[in-house]
């Protein structure tokens, strides 16, 4: 029983009420890439004084959440197809390492995770993917040139008769 309370606390100590204060990006130009990176930077502020392990599931894909040298920001990236990724809000769940086991475990057994409660969910807005503008640049001079050279064309044509 001693050897119970002492192991529970050392284990059990879970970020209650943690506040998020998140930056995202994504890519947007479809004209050189095949695949949307999405990258969210986020600082936890939690009432326990310890690092956490932090692992997020976007649609069955574990991203880990990497530490970075200030102890309380964490970075989440990954890739998304152009094709089947629309604009608008995005997010992922972030768990702790528990209950990551559990979400685990749960897709493992072909279970539904959304009874599972994440730590937190970190929104991210994405644009919409820029594939360049409509009418090429390229187009536009030759229609210029092809205009400017019948008005010249019949103006000469004028000037002569």
């Amino acid at each position: 029983m001693i050897l119970g309370s002492l192991i529970y606390p050392a284990i059990g100590d879970i970020c209650k009420d943690p506040k998020i204060d998140a930056n995202s990006y994504t890519t947007v130009d479809g004209m050189v890439i095949s695949d949307v990176a999405c990258i969210s930077e986020f600082s936890v502020d939690c009432n326990a004084n310890k690092d956490f392990i932090l692992i997020a599931d976007k649609q069955g894909r574990q991203l880990p959440a990497v530490k970075s040298l200030d102890n309380r920001k964490y970075q989440i990236s990954w890739t998304e197809d152009t094709e089947n990724f629309y604009g608008g809000e995005h997010g992922v769940k972030v768990y702790d390492e528990e209950t990551y086991a559990a979400v685990k475990k749960a897709y493992r057994n072909d279970e539904d995770v959304g009874n599972i409660p994440s730590a937190f969910f970190i929104s991210l807005y994405h644009r919409g993917i820029y594939y360049g503008p409509w009418v090429s640049t390229e187009f536009v001079a030759t229609a210029i040139s092809v205009l400017l050279f019948y008005i010249a064309y019949s103006a000469k044509a004028d000037l002569v008769s």
